[in-house]
């Protein structure tokens, strides 16, 4: 999994607020990719007999990194640039989400 790490207060505020969103933009692209490779291991456990914990740990972990990053944005005060990043980032996954249903739709109907 990808160690995502956010550069410190100071460095922060050097890079303003437009390399700031970007930043968190490819935080994000890196946990969509981390949930890929959680949905791997659990998809492999089927046939390797990798026990359920090893996917809960990688999900934990995951989650956890998550929340590490938001009370460090709230330190930082830099949340609601944060939470632009996070509504960009839930819009994307809607439209995701949307193309799926539509696709399912599809499918179902053929």
């Amino acid at each position: 999994m990808i160690n995502f790490k956010l550069p410190d207060k100071e460095k922060l505020e050097r890079i303003g607020k437009k390399e700031r969103l970007n930043l968190f933009r490819r935080y994000f692209a890196a946990s969509r990719y981390d949930r890929l490779l959680i949905q791997k291991h659990l998809i492999k456990s089927a046939y390797d007999g990798s026990p359920i914990s090893e996917v809960r740990e990688l999900e934990r972990s995951h989650d956890q990194d998550f929340f590490d990053k938001v009370t460090i944005v709230k330190e930082y005060s830099l949340l609601d640039e944060f939470i632009d990043a996070v509504k960009e980032e839930e819009q994307g996954i809607q439209r995701i989400i949307e193309a799926y249903d539509k696709r399912i739709m599809n499918q179902s109907l053929s």
